[in-house]
């Protein structure tokens, strides 16, 4: 995935973006093929390929651009399970509609990899654990919030975000559980 700053490549890329989500309004994404996002962009199929290695490469870039959670890097200080939770029921509350296409289409496993490297790449994520640990704990929230964020579309999209901020500390926490 091309990831410079050239202005016309960037504007290529979002205009391949859009058209794959616009696509999705209509057709699953297993249907729809890189010629009709290529046709829907108006860009040749050489510019799609010198941007993106396939359709799936479009649904990371636009998870990267515009449906990252971002943990709060650069606050300083380690970053909290309510933290966490409190940003990531925001998250998911504003960007309902993009995780519905997700979900709709069978492709919300495309949010693990960006929650993972999110996580891995936040300064505040357990900074004074060692890397083995980071990289368990990633792997593990990674995979819970894209199960919650599955079950959130999955139930309708009505929580709120007081709502979603309690059950992700006591799903996260253990207490939903017992030991």
């Amino acid at each position: 995935m091309y990831r410079g700053t050239n202005r016309t490549a960037c504007t290529s890329q979002k205009q391949i973006a859009d058209a794959l989500l616009e696509l999705l309004n209509d057709s699953s994404f297993q249907s729809i093929s890189v010629a009709s996002i290529c046709r829907r962009a108006d860009i040749s199929r050489q510019t799609f390929y010198s941007l993106f290695e396939s359709k799936e490469n479009v649904i990371l870039y636009e998870l990267s651009k515009s449906c990252t959670f971002e943990p709060a890097s650069g606050c300083g200080q380690e970053v909290t399970l309510r933290q966490l939770a409190r940003n990531y029921s925001h998250y998911l509350t504003t960007h309902r509609d993009f995780l519905a296409t997700l979900v709709n289409n069978g492709i919300i496993h495309y949010m693990y990899d960006q929650q993972y490297r999110s996580l891995i790449s936040c300064d505040c994520f357990m900074a004074a654990s060692s890397q083995e640990d980071r990289c368990f704990t990633a792997d593990f929230m990674a995979s819970g919030m894209t199960s919650i964020a599955r079950s959130y579309i999955m139930s309708g999209g009505l929580e709120d975000e007081a709502y979603l901020e309690k059950m992700i500390c006591s799903l996260f926490s253990g207490k939903m559980i017992r030991y």
